[in-house]
């Protein structure tokens, strides 16, 4: 079950645009453990509420593939953070690169009723 702090955690993280660690801080935890924001993220508790809020995996995936399909516009932004809240989303870099980050990449589906002009 939850905590009350894990509740205040996600609630701040959601206004804060997913910023786990000053949420923590705001939300009660130490500055060592919001150093660490996978404590939070990791926890069933914090999992629960996300189900509750309606944040779920399934949900962040299908309207970011409708979005994809179905108009030239993005919802990157609203995505994105829940995406981060979810823990769905990590920083990428690249050995390759000198450990600069990998520039993201938008994927468009292409399906039965969207076929790709060769």
């Amino acid at each position: 079950m939850a905590t009350d702090k894990q509740k205040r955690a996600v609630d701040i993280m959601v206004e804060n645009g997913g910023n786990a660690s000053k949420a923590m801080r705001e939300a009660g935890y130490s500055p060592q453990t919001a150093k660490t924001p996978k404590k939070l993220t990791s926890t069933k508790g914090y999992q629960e509420i996300l189900e509750e809020y309606g944040l779920t995996e399934s949900l962040i995936v299908t309207s970011l593939v409708k979005d994809i399909n179905t108009k030239e516009g993005n919802r990157v932004t609203e995505l994105t953070l829940g995406a981060k809240i979810r823990g769905m989303l990590t920083d990428r870099t690249d050995i390759t690169t000198g450990g600069a980050p990998i520039a993201p990449i938008l994927v468009k589906f292409v399906g039965e009723d969207n076929k790709q002009n060769s």
